[in-house]
């Protein structure tokens, strides 16, 4: 019964420390398939001298450094189980298959199968699952053999049962079967260990040097053995049923802790006394809790091959990350550290855990943090004051203390400011939503004395100088400067706004830095000169700072100032003369600080705690600094860019100066930094010399392209700094772009040949093109001559042409005159009938008068009288060319009415005017048209002028 219920009491202890965890966890970093373009089991992870890390996957080899990931297959497409690398190969094991990576032409890696260095025999085995290298021997292990290739030969050692463990420790090398026992490789042959019986059937997974003669065994499921020199003895500490679930893999983070990976239960953190610091799982953001491999690479940091995926665990990183309740994701809004607890302010209240001080980093302590009671809801700050802790919370102001909170008054608050330089300070004054409150401080209670009339506005930054004077801002309205009445009850408050040297209304902060109350604004910092009564660019901070935006100031007991702009987190470091030296941010921190409520709470330089969204970030300055890595970076890939990209340097092994055809001429260049975890804090300036004047700006671009380069010689250079200003040696990759064909010497030789043998064409052509001006000089005088007899006919016929336009012009104008007469005949002719129309009325009237009939037959005598169109005839043919005559002839059926209707056509007169001449109507005329055309035979569509024309 009392073995029971000590196995009940160990049990529950047991539990208890699986339970408890580091305060502190570390930033985990989760890779999945699509990242790495890989397959869903990782199984060995290597790191080489640049720090390149190496995964055997299900897919073959992956490869990381820090920003780019590539896959190498393996020619039969088999899982790769295992890698080793030396300075040149990358010795790896699968499903059937072992051989090596090695660079080929262009820095890429080229495998090299050794199946066909085996006996014929030996070429059909399962799975190679470790590798180890041993001097200039490699040995493979599968469950049934292990095979040595050495100097291109190959040896077999058969397994007496199954090898299930292989493995180097500093300058031995062992190997277990699982029914003999572990043996090491000594005198070219495989030994027996003393006391190997105490690990037969149980399997080896981890091996590590515990001091110059202890080795460490942990066994999968059997709990853990020491070998000291050559015996074998039980590690007391490591009992069988130490772990919860089997051991996968193991790793010695430095010289007293080690990591075990398990199938089930994630990772776990122990010393060599069987103490556990730490359990990393899915709940502390592993994507599961099956590990199959660890690394703890060249920084201190852990990568687990997981059964999906990969994770980079920054242990040995500065900065942790702690979280009061695991099951609720709080934002923190600062933290006190009193009596060795610590006490944490969240948005769902106050959290308490107790601190391990022996440990000199606080966040490797382990427990549970404790929410406590009544502390439920919005804690905007938590400060000390009197070595008490006091809690500003939205529903009041509280006292803490590990077992409650003790409210005292129901005000909710923001700050707390004592009055007294000296503490502990009789009275405090509160910021609160509505102005200040005042407390007073007696035998270690605090009172609460009301609120103070005065300014109605929240007061969320106080300060005072030291005149005692208080400062409060807003951050919508600008700067108050309070006066306190003499009793304590009141107060008078005057505002500062841009009128008064602020850069703006907005915006504004106050702090006390090293005993000096300044101001952030969004132009930097600023100090109230009492002389002039306005703000002026702090002296102190300004040049330092510059016009940044300023969001908080916090100082340190180092005299380090501490403050946000933006977004960013930086510290300003105390230089030993009293100077800041530039400020170093902290890009990590980035986007992660409680925007608006930011607070650092710097305890020691080994603990610093800062208010983030989600939960504190826990900040090792001192371990930040000293992390001192050599920073080194690397050409990743160098690519040539067109239609088809070309890969001119692969990333691996050294490179020669590669001389490249004209029509490459756009150029990539990727490059990275092995730093881990850290890689956002790495910043790249690169040089084309041949191309660049100077250095580029540092960024963090990791790549970058070059295009319509001409030919020439250039040289890419490279380097990176981390934001502490340490700065990587650069690294240079030298090409040629030769020139094209058209550009070569012997291109310019031949332009040479061909230029002489212009120059001599060109003399001969001259030579022909005078001879043929000549000819030509020759032919153009006869052909001046013809061109003159030419000219002489030209101007001939030219005079003849000008007669016959006269003669016609002259023609027009005698049958203009003609018309005119025709039509001077037709007035004549109207005025006789008009007068004889007279007359006729006159002979009426006067009774027949004989003279008056006399004078009548004159007239009609004169009507009857022909004489003048035969004149009018006569005048038409000779200005006509005898037209009446020649049509006349050629239609002797025309009468005279018809011959003179075809002058007066030819005269182009209108048929009024034909009507007058011809003493007949209009429609008359038209009649005599009419016949005319008949008899002269003219189709419609014909005119008489046309017809004319041609008789003519």
């Amino acid at each position: 019964m009392m073995k029971k219920c000590w196995w009940l009491l160990g049990l529950f202890f047991t539990a208890k420390a699986w339970s408890q965890n580091t305060i502190g966890l570390p930033r985990i970093i989760n890779y999945t398939k699509t990242d790495f373009r890989g397959g869903a089991q990782t199984w060995d992870i290597r790191q080489d001298s640049a720090g390149r890390i190496y995964f055997a996957n299900n897919e073959g080899l992956l490869t990381f450094d820090g920003r780019f990931w590539k896959d190498y297959a393996l020619p039969n497409k088999t899982i790769l189980r295992s890698l080793a690398l030396d300075e040149n190969k990358v010795y790896v094991g699968g499903q059937g298959e072992l051989g090596y990576f090695s660079p080929g032409k262009g820095g890429q890696l080229a495998y090299h199968s050794l199946l066909a260095e085996l006996p014929a025999d030996q070429r059909t085995f399962a799975d190679i699952w470790d590798i180890e290298i041993w001097g200039s021997a490699v040995f493979f292990r599968a469950l049934d053999r292990i095979i040595e290739w050495q100097n291109g030969k190959a040896r077999v050692f058969k397994a007496q049962s199954e090898w299930v463990w292989l493995k180097k420790m500093g300058t031995r090398l062992f190997a277990q079967d699982v029914v003999h026992g572990l043996f090491e490789w000594r005198e070219d042959q495989w030994q027996p260990v003393k006391g190997n019986q105490l690990v037969q059937l149980k399997p080896i997974n981890g091996m590590l040097q515990a001091g110059a003669d202890s080795i460490l065994m942990l066994t999968v499921r059997e709990g853990g053995y020491w070998l000291v020199r050559d015996s074998i003895h039980t590690a007391t500490a490591f009992p069988k049923s130490f772990f919860p679930s089997d051991v996968n893999a193991v790793s010695a983070l430095n010289q007293q802790e080690f990591m075990v990976g398990t199938n089930s239960s994630g990772a776990f953190v122990l010393d060599y006394k069987g103490r556990i610091i730490q359990q990393l799982g899915r709940k502390e953001g592993l994507q599961n809790n099956n590990i199959l491999c660890a690394l703890i690479d060249r920084d201190g940091n852990l990568w687990t091959g997981l059964n999906n995926g990969i994770s980079f665990i920054a242990y040995n990183a500065a900065v942790k990350y702690i979280h009061p309740n695991v099951e609720n994701e709080l934002s923190g809004f600062g933290a006190r550290i009193l009596d060795s607890r610590l006490y944490l302010g969240s948005s769902d209240g106050a959290y308490v855990v107790n601190l391990d001080t022996s440990r000199q980093d606080l966040s490797f302590s382990r427990g549970e943090f404790r929410l406590i009671p009544g502390s439920s809801g919005q804690v905007w700050r938590l400060d000390e004051v009197n070595q008490q802790v006091l809690m500003a919370h939205n529903s009041g102001t509280y006292r803490l203390t590990p077992q409650q909170a003790e409210k005292i008054a129901s005000e909710p608050a923001w700050i707390f400011q004592p009055l007294s330089p000296v503490l502990p300070s009789s009275e405090i004054l509160v910021g609160n939503y509505t102005g200040l409150k005042r407390l007073t401080y007696k035998d270690g209670q605090f009172k609460n004395e009301g609120n103070l009339s005065g300014l109605y506005e929240s007061l969320r930054f106080l300060t005072i100088d030291n005149d005692g004077t208080i400062w409060a801002s807003h951050p919508y309205r600008g700067i108050y400067k309070i006066e306190l009445s003499g009793d304590r009850t009141r107060y008078d408050a005057r505002l500062y706004t841009a009128k008064d040297g602020l850069p703006s209304d907005l915006g504004n902060h106050v702090f006390r830095v090293q005993n000096r109350v300044v101001f952030a604004t969004e132009k930097g910092v600023y100090e109230f000169d009492a002389t002039s009564g306005r703000f002026v660019k702090s002296a102190f901070l300004g040049n330092v700072l510059g016009e940044m935006e300023i969001r908080y100031l916090k100082d340190d007991i180092q005299g380090n100032i501490w403050f946000v702009s933006g977004k960013r987190m930086g510290v300003l470091l105390k230089e030993d003369g009293g100077g800041f030296l530039e400020p170093v941010y902290f890009p990590e921190l980035t986007g992660q600080i409680l925007s608006g409520f930011e607070q650092v709470y710097t305890y020691d330089p080994r603990n610093v705690f800062i208010a983030s969204e989600k939960g504190l970030i826990h900040l090792n300055l001192e371990k930040y600094q000293a992390n001192r890595v050599p920073l080194t970076v690397q050409l990743g890939q160098v690519s040539a860019l067109g239609n088809r990209d070309s890969i001119l340097y692969g990333g691996f092994g050294n490179w020669e100066a590669p001389n490249l055809n004209s029509h490459f001429s756009a150029f990539r260049f990727e490059f990275s930094a092995p730093y881990y975890g850290l890689s956002n804090t790495i910043e790249y300036s690169y040089k084309l010399e041949g191309f660049d004047a100077d250095w580029s700006e540092w960024s963090v671009r990791t790549e970058k392209d070059y295009t319509n380069l001409t030919s020439g010689s250039y040289v890419f250079k490279v380097k990176a700094r981390t934001n502490l200003g340490r700065e990587s040696e650069p690294v240079a990759y030298r090409f040629t772009v030769l020139p094209p064909w058209y550009k070569s010497i012997y291109a310019y030789l031949l332009y040479a040949g061909l230029i002489v043998l212009l120059v001599l064409a060109l003399i001969r052509w001259q030579r022909n093109k005078l001879r043929q001006q000549q000819l030509k000089f020759e032919e153009q005088q006869r052909q001046l001559e013809i061109l003159h007899q030419l000219e002489i006919e030209q101007n001939e016929k030219a005079i003849i042409q000008l007669q016959k336009e006269k003669l016609e012009n002259e023609v027009k104008y005698k049958n203009k005159e003609l018309a005119d007469a025709a039509l001077h005949l037709v007035e004549r002719t109207d005025a006789l009938a008009r007068v004889k129309e007279e007359l006729q009325k006159l002979y009426k009237s006067s009774e027949q008068d004989a003279s008056l009939k006399k004078a009548l037959q004159l007239v009609n005598d004169i009507e009857r009288n022909n004489e003048n169109w035969d004149r009018f005839a006569v005048r038409f043919d000779e200005i006509n060319n005898d037209f009446l005559k020649k049509i006349k002839g050629l239609y002797p059926q025309l009468t005279s009415t018809d011959l003179k209707l075809c002058a007066y056509l030819q005269l182009n007169m209108s048929s009024k005017e034909i009507a007058q001449l011809m003493n007949i109507s209009l429609r008359g005329v038209e009649i005599s048209r009419y016949r005319l055309r008949k008899k002269l035979q003219l189709p419609t569509e014909k005119s008489f002028v046309e017809f004319f024309a041609e008789l003519t």
